[in-house]
């Protein structure tokens, strides 16, 4: 199956987001509600549930229509910009979990 660069880009940044955004949008959301510990955990997970419930059949969507239009230049033009979007999520995203494992958050 052949894809076009910046489809297969979008689709490669956008699955890595539903994997990653979903933990980190829950632990921004459960760090500034909740103090008690043991709380925490469960409200993160919680919430992790809740957004990748969400996150991932919207990606999954928008995956299928693209692989569906993988040889359309319009898309391909189109798409572009969005590939961009969901890498600087990601880039966020891991930069969040490299300070919040060296404690400096």
């Amino acid at each position: 199956m052949k894809l076009l660069p910046n489809i297969s880009k979008t689709i490669f940044h956008s699955f890595i987001f539903a994997l990653g955004g979903a933990p980190t949008i829950a632990m921004w959301l459960s760090t500034e509600r909740v103090a008690d510990p043991e709380l925490f955990f469960s409200a993160f997970i919680s919430l992790t549930v809740l957004l990748a419930c969400v996150l991932l059949p919207i990606i999954f969507i928008q995956n299928i229509f693209l692989l569906i239009k993988r040889q359309s230049p319009i898309v391909e033009d189109k798409v572009a910009h969005l590939s961009w979007f969901y890498l600087i999520l990601n880039v966020i995203c891991l930069i969040y979990w490299l300070l919040r494992v060296a404690n400096l958050i």
